[in-house]
């Protein structure tokens, strides 16, 4: 509890300690009251220390660090507080009325000495009750103690090999053989369907020996379709036979949620009537039998080839009894020469390099000998002490760690997985806690859950320098190098750049979901909603209990109509992150969200929508905005050029629009624009003479995929000195711009511009590490290896693919 509430302090402490917060303290003159608040915050984080060593001998402590962890809270609530009202008044001043200022002159809730005042007696309050837990904190013993926080590894390698792959490269060879020849035999009756069970505690590697044999080429062969189904906790066989769809027909959203059961049924048998499958349902848990016959009724009836099969991994052998699994796989502990290789591979950069070190060897065997098999483990410690270097006498520690002698159950949280968190910093602990607001079996996206933790404060940046996306990269490295995320790839493959993480996607492992969920802090209000295709009725749009609102995320099909015309005032202060993913039926977004004047991130995935506020432009301080499936024709009509503080502009889907206007051109802080799919996009508008700015602009990716229609790129992408990332597909644009800047350029993509004939001069290419060229024929005559004649003036680039046709190599993955 207390690493947990220390956490929270040093949130608090980073907020306060930004240039942009003292500077509103400044103008509303707070800077006194916000400096003694501060002293006292400081002085009680020293306390924390002492207080996480004592905590599990005193209960005393720890209902002490609840009450703080509480006031901590409201304490975060006034900085929003603060920071909402200065934001405020910024807009007022750009687009108020002379009435509106006014009126909020007068105001006695806007008036700006009686706005001081208030705040003034609320942290004077705040300060107090500090100061009353620091006397608390000395009466139960605690005492203040100071360390030096170490400064932050800004060039952490990406170990995203031994991070996401070790299980497959490791062991259960033998159990991928016995699970294929199961696959081939013929066990079953006419009609009937054999159910293979993979059982085994958690971190095993059940699902990735499922994983084996699902992608094994002799499976693959035999049979179609292959169906991979997550299931976890929620066994509901309508939204389970609603997933099998998806995955037979390769297409999401082919049937929604509200579809009755007896048109899904139709589709499934439809999608299986007469073949062969192979369906895996992931991580069951369900022990109600008559779920579970009913599943299996409706596969049965969809009348499948009696050659079909399903596999099945659980942790509970009352499922292997429930499912009628006559052919079952019970998973044991790795071998010990197999653990042994995982856990090398993991801890040592170089092949035999743990040959140099023979005490850390011996530490090392002892350790593994701890973790009894569990691939899991061996993977997680091996990641955690390949970061400690060399240091033996950080290996002794953990080998020596009390955390190995705590009771544990089959379903606990791992000691290993403990140990890994426990050596994580302060402020990579509450991200990480943080990620138990998803389901399990989330996939994340990595600028999503960037965005998240923004949301919620975590991401300070220190310097004037640092970005807070940069630091939010940096602590998801630290995750996966710790094996408590793991990279599953790119949601979309047609813009995967090789070194980019933005459109990486991430899961986490039950287990350390489970880990997530133990170390979060509980809070009295409601800061966070991830909604996962529930209903409309389940929101209650009109609440009180969304006052503190700080992420308010629809991510799966929602059938929302319509929304309150009042609705987001409540979330007004503190309201961070609003995505509204896959909300088809909303034709209309009420004005309230133009309040929300603290929004960092908006998404809107609204088909119907074909307009959006008009007073959208009073968002000044958002900083991403997704567009996705709208029916918008042009950026025009929302002031685009107002939005002085976006990074990352993407639009997704939007079938009507046509033009981008310059003012786009004009966002000096724009890192990431993408375009994809928008079909009847035709031009990028040229700025006015007395309009262009001869200033660089920080655009540093730039994709636009699926535009047809457009035969040129904006003017002003010669002013991207910093671009690096660059991919341009599916697009009628017959050459890029000449003056194209190619000092900063890392990757470039071309593929199905048939027209394209030239590239720019490459000779300033000294960063391109990464040129893919695909169907674009003229483009391949002259620059392909073998023949072309253009090809010397791009083969110093080290990776250097030029194809004919649309295929990739392994190594692209």
């Amino acid at each position: 509890m207390a690493e947990v509430v220390s956490g929270v302090a040093s949130t608090l402490l980073a907020n306060l300690a930004t240039k942009s917060f003292q500077e509103i303290t400044l103008a509303c003159g707070l800077k006194d009251d916000v400096k003694k608040f501060e002293s006292s915050l400081r002085i009680i984080n020293a306390y924390l220390i002492d207080a996480e060593n004592k905590q599990a001998k005193n209960r005393s402590i720890d209902d002490w660090l609840k009450q703080l962890g509480e006031a901590f809270d409201d304490a975060g609530d006034i900085l929003d507080e603060i920071e909402y009202e200065a934001k405020l008044n910024e807009v007022v001043k750009m687009y108020g009325s002379i009435s509106t200022k006014v009126h909020r002159f007068f105001s006695y809730t806007s008036n700006p000495l009686a706005f001081r005042i208030r705040m003034a007696h609320k942290i004077k309050d705040m300060k107090q009750k500090m100061d009353e837990k620091i006397r608390e904190g000395r009466n139960l013993g605690i005492i203040e103690q100071h360390v030096n926080t170490p400064a932050p590894e800004h060039n952490l390698p990406w170990r995203e090999t031994t991070s996401s792959l070790p299980f497959r490269l490791c062991g259960r060879h033998e159990e991928k053989e016995e699970i294929i020849n199961l696959l081939m035999n013929q066990k079953s009756e006419a009609n009937g369907i054999d159910v293979i069970s993979v059982v085994g505690i958690g971190g095993l590697g059940k699902t990735t020996l499922a994983q084996m044999a699902y992608n094994d080429t002799q499976v693959k062969a035999n049979f179609d379709p292959l169906m991979w189904v997550c299931v976890s906790n929620d066994f509901d066989v309508k939204k389970l036979i609603q997933r099998i769809i998806h995955a037979a027909s390769k297409r999401e959203n082919v049937v929604d949620a509200n579809s009755s059961l007896e048109y899904m049924i139709s589709l499934l048998n439809q999608n299986l009537h007469g073949k062969r499958f192979l369906l895996v349902l992931d991580d069951v848990w369900n022990e109600n039998h008559s779920k579970w016959d009913e599943l299996r009724n409706h596969l049965l009836e969809a009348g499948g080839d009696k050659g079909s099969k399903i596999i099945v991994t659980t942790r509970s052998q009352i499922v292997v009894d429930i499912v009628g699994s006559n052919l079952s796989k019970k998973l044991e502990g790795l071998p010990e020469n197999e653990c042994w290789r995982l856990f090398v591979k993991c801890a040592f950069q170089e092949e035999k390099e743990e040959e140099k070190y023979p005490r850390l060897k011996q530490i090392g065997e002892q350790i593994v000998e701890k973790c009894k098999g569990v691939p899991l483990a061996i993977t997680t410690l091996g990641c955690l002490l390949g970061s400690k270097s060399h240091d033996e006498n950080e290996w002794r520690k953990i080998r020596d760690s009390e955390v190995w002698n705590l009771d544990q159950e089959e379903t606990d949280i791992l000691p290993s997985l403990k140990l890994s968190y426990n050596h994580l910093a302060s402020e990579v602990k509450q991200c990480f806690s943080y990620c138990s607001c998803f389901p399990k079996d989330y996939e994340y996206e990595v600028l999503e859950l960037i965005m998240f933790w923004m949301a919620h404060g975590l991401l300070q940046p220190t310097g004037e320098k640092e970005d807070a996306e940069d630091i939010g990269e940096l602590y998801i490295k630290k995750l996966v190098s710790a094996s408590l995320l793991q990279i599953e790839g790119d949601p979309n493959p047609d813009f995967k750049f090789k070194n980019l993480m933005t459109f990486k996607r991430l899961k986490m492992h039950d287990l350390v979901h489970d880990l997530a969920q133990l170390t979060m802090k509980e809070s009295s209000k409601t800061r966070t909603i991830v909604q996962e295709g529930q209903q409309e009725a389940s929101i209650e749009w009109i609440s009180n209990k969304f006052n503190y609102l700080r992420v308010l995320h629809l991510r799966k099909h929602m059938e929302l109509s319509s929304l309150p015309d009042d609705c987001f005032a409540t979330m007004k202060k503190h309201l961070r992150y609003l995505f509204l993913r896959n909300c088809p039926s909303l034709k209309k977004l009420p004005d309230s969200i133009c309040k929300l004047q603290s929004l960092l991130s908006l998404g809107l995935g609204c088909n119907s929508l074909q307009e959006l506020p008009k007073n959208m432009n009073k968002l000044i301080y958002l900083q991403y905005l997704f567009l996705m499936g709208i029916k918008i024709t042009s950026l025009s009509s929302m002031n685009i050029g107002r939005f002085q503080q976006l990074k990352f502009l993407y639009l997704f889907y939007c079938s009507r629009l046509v033009s981008v206007p310059s003012a786009v051109g004009r966002l000096t802080t724009l890192k990431k624009l993408g375009f994809y799919e928008c079909q009847e996009l035709v031009h990028f508008e040229d700025e006015e003479e007395e309009e262009k700015q001869h200033v660089n602009l920080n655009l540093q990716v730039f994709f636009i995929l699926g535009s047809e229609k457009l035969d040129f790129l904006p003017k002003w992408l010669e002013r991207a000195t910093k671009l690096q990332y660059l991919s341009i597909g599916m697009t009628g644009i017959k050459s890029l711009p000449a003056r194209l800047p190619m000092t900063s350029l890392e990757e470039l993509s071309i593929y199905w511009c048939l027209e394209m004939s030239s590239l720019p001069n490459m000779d300033q290419t000294h960063h391109l590490q990464y040129l893919k060229i695909s169907l674009c024929p003229d483009l391949y005559a002259r620059y392909n290896k073998e023949t072309g004649s253009d090809w010397p003036k791009i083969a110093h680039i080290p990776y250097c693919k030029i194809y004919d046709d649309d295929d990739d190599d392994e190594d692209d993955d």
